[in-house]
């Protein structure tokens, strides 16, 4: 609150002026605006308004302490140039030694309660200046917020404002709110989904992601908004009014400006100041050499005339400051008083404007709300839709909704329902008449099925590998981040009398019959994930080399051979290159027209190319005599490497593979042919059913069966569909 300075009988005290109580009780009379209709309430975000009033008020403030201080040094140095207040130490040393010593003592007496007074007035001045510097910040607060207030109402009367009340601080919270249900939604999507996901990163196949895609989305663009609102405050807001309003410039955009202007007169007089104050600095110290006379106590009034000094410009200064900070408080209440009349005057429009900001609220909220609960309900939809379909689709023949209870044929025909057993009954062709009549217990109905088919010319091994594999991994054989059960079916009967046949009668196993779509070799898989355990059926089909090299894509074998979650393709080193190029060829042409994949796309699926029999290499002409050469470098490259099972020595057996391939299928660009349609989704598996002990030699009967590289394909397969069985 203005002050005056009063010096009565050498005591400085401040009085409050008639001007400063005038002052304060129009400033009382302003208190937060009315909610009755005529004074309307302040809309604009209060934090927002006070930050800039603050900026300004503390701007405008040291601006003018910095022009009190440095007037008060520039009279201060003319005084001390002109040789003014060098009398008292000086005049000392002219009387006679004795009088020195008490006269000293007496003008230190009369000295110390004036500084001391002068101290106290420094505290006091000190004090009402900085409640002066809160009533005024108080009155600009709320000039500006009404200020922005007026501007708001004024830009809503066009659309682009009202869609701008969007981004307005006052709804962040919403928009936070409505992030967070989002994200959870988004998790919970990610959690589901995180196979399809961990296909899109490992280049498999991603299928229904629309809704995923949705969620991120929207995610994506409601931590956009959020950000903005609490990063950028009411900034932005005020950005698109200006921009919806087609003015130059905005409210927040003027008081802004004058915030800088404020802020660059403060760096122009500290620059002023600097000359000052190296003056006013070499005036003192001039002075402090003239008082330095040898009388007794001569230093304690110097001492004291400095205390003095500062208190008087630290005074000066608060006073002049405080006169300055009354004058703008006082412009400032006017126009406060301007612009309450001013929103009185559009009291209709602050109504209108009061009801546009809360039905935009309430339609944020309701929008946000039901944004949410779309995407929930979308997910959740999503959800049973695919579980249903799992649920209902046949892993044989893909028909859905075929199953039904196999009646138990040992219940010696008395019509008992094994409620525990389900039979497709698809009918898959009408002449010659044929069901598909794929059987499974009931309790594995809702789990995911993944399906794939061993693909490759006649006689390449497919056969002969499958059922080394069904023996290792029913003998357990397996890593210990996954767990393998086999499935009782009536591919498991035969495949252990081709287990049976190769490793009791040393019999290699029969062509594979082509007469109907193959029951496939069925394993229930566990994985270890962090995420969450999945627990899938592997359906692997032994699909004969005749299927591979048809070129009827009529053919329902062949049709159903190419829709699987994964190949194996097998390349036969003891082969020539011309018929499994071919094979190739006529896999990779039916593939995409089963699929719709236009020329140049590209087919989202893996495929391992299996590269079998690679212990009768030894025996072909391109390898050297007594199994040396590139061949027999091969084998101990191999040997280097090792089996392990990790992503580096998977790759590394599939570069040593590739390198042979010139080699072994010279002209044969099987990468370029394969990488066409299937991107980077394959790799070289080097294996053998066999073993590498005794290679060349085509009777098992002398050989020990210790195969290698079996599993490798299979395990990459399901890492390359989103479960993480291989280590990086």
């Amino acid at each position: 609150m203005p002050r005056e300075l009063i010096v009565e009988g050498g005591r400085t005290t401040f009085r409050s002026s008639r001007a400063g109580r005038t002052l304060l009780a129009l400033l009382l009379s302003f208190g937060p605006p009315g909610t009755a209709r005529g004074n309307p309430p302040s809309a604009a975000e209060p934090s927002d308004a006070a930050g800039l009033a603050r900026a300004y008020v503390d701007a405008l403030a040291e601006r003018l302490r910095l022009d009190a201080e440095n007037d008060f040094r520039r009279r201060e140095a003319d005084r001390l140039d002109s040789g003014a207040g060098d009398e008292a130490t000086i005049a000392l040393a002219t009387i006679d030694a004795e009088s020195q010593r008490p006269l000293a003592l007496i003008l230190q007496e009369n000295n110390r309660p004036v500084v001391a007074e002068l101290q106290r007035a420094v505290t006091h001045a000190a004090e009402r200046e900085r409640k002066l510097r809160e009533d005024w910040l108080t009155v600009r607060t709320a000039l500006y917020a009404e200020k922005l207030q007026l501007y708001e109402i004024q830009a809503h009367r066009q659309v682009a404002g009202q869609l701008a009340s969007l981004l307005s601080v006052d709804n962040r919270w919403f928009w936070l709110f409505g992030l967070v249900a989002m994200a959870s939604l988004v998790m919970v999507a990610a959690h589901d989904r995180r196979h399809e996901l961990r296909r899109v990163l490992n280049g498999g196949r991603a299928r229904a992601m629309g809704v995923s895609k949705f969620l991120a989305v929207m995610l994506a663009v409601l931590a956009v908004v959020t950000l903005a609102t609490f990063v950028f405050g009411d900034r932005l807001y005020h950005w698109l009014l200006r921009a919806g309003s087609g003015d130059e410039i905005s409210a927040r955009d003027e008081i802004v400006e004058e915030i800088r202007s404020a802020a660059q007169s403060v760096d122009d007089r500290r620059r002023t100041g600097k000359d000052l104050n190296l003056r006013y600095e070499e005036a003192l110290a001039r002075r402090a050499r003239k008082q330095s006379v040898d009388v007794p106590g001569a230093a304690t009034l110097v001492e004291q005339g400095q205390h003095s000094q500062e208190a008087t410009e630290r005074l000066t200064a608060l006073s002049t400051v405080a006169t300055s900070m009354a004058a703008e408080l006082k412009g400032d209440v006017k126009s406060h008083e301007k612009l309450q009349q001013d929103l009185r005057d559009n009291a209709d429009q602050y109504d209108a404007f009061v009801r546009k900001r809360h039905w935009i609220r309430g339609g944020l909220g309701a929008g946000l709300l039901g944004l949410v609960g779309t995407g929930g309900t979308l997910l959740g939809g999503g959800i049973r839709r695919r579980k249903q379909r799992t649920r209902d689709t046949c892993p044989l023949c893909l028909g859905e909704g075929t199953f039904e209870p196999l009646a138990d044929a040992r219940s010696g025909g008395g019509g008992h329902v094994a409620l525990d057993l389900l039979q497709c009954k698809n009918v898959i062709s009408e002449h010659p008449f044929e069901e598909c009549e794929f059987t499974f217990m009931s309790m594995y109905r809702d789990i995911i099925k993944l399906c794939f088919p061993t693909l490759g010319i006649p006689q390449a091994g497919k056969t002969h590998w499958l059922a080394m594999v069904y023996r290792e991994l029913n003998r357990g054989n397996y890593p210990d981040v996954v767990q393998f059960e086999r499935i009782r079916s009536t591919s498991s009967d035969k495949f252990d009398g081709v287990v049976d046949e190769i490793l009791n009668m040393k019999l290699g196993p029969q062509a594979t019959q082509t007469d109907r779509i193959p029951h496939p070799l069925v394993f229930n898989f566990l994985d270890r994930d962090r995420c969450g355990a999945s627990n899938i059926l592997v359906n692997i089909f032994d699909y004969s080399g005749e299927v591979t090299r048809s070129q009827t894509i009529e053919d329902r074998q062949r049709q159903r051979a190419l829709d699987g979650d994964g190949f194996f393709f097998f390349l036969d080193p003891t082969e020539p290159s011309e018929t499994q190029a071919q094979a190739l060829a006529g896999f990779r042409e039916d593939l995409r027209r089963i699929k719709g994949i236009k020329a140049g796309k590209q087919v989202p699926i893996p495929v391992a190319l299996c590269v079998s029999k690679l212990d009768l290499m030894v025996n072909e002409t391109y390898a050297d005599p007594g199994g040396g050469g590139v061949v027999g470098n091969f084998y101990r490259d191999l040997g280097e490497i090792g089996w392990q099972l990790d992503v580096r020595s998977l790759e590394a057996r599939s570069r040593l593979m590739a390198r042979l391939r010139d080699t072994v299928w010279p002209g044969w660009q099987i990468e370029r042919q394969i990488d066409d349609l299937f991107g980077g989704r394959f790799m070289f598996f080097p294996m053998t059913p066999v073993g590498l002990d005794g290679t060349g030699e085509r009777d098992l009967s002398r050989r020990t069966i210790a195969p290698v590289g079996l599993l490798e394909p299979l395990l990459w397969l399901l890492h390359m569909n989103g479960y993480p069985v291989i280590r990086h």
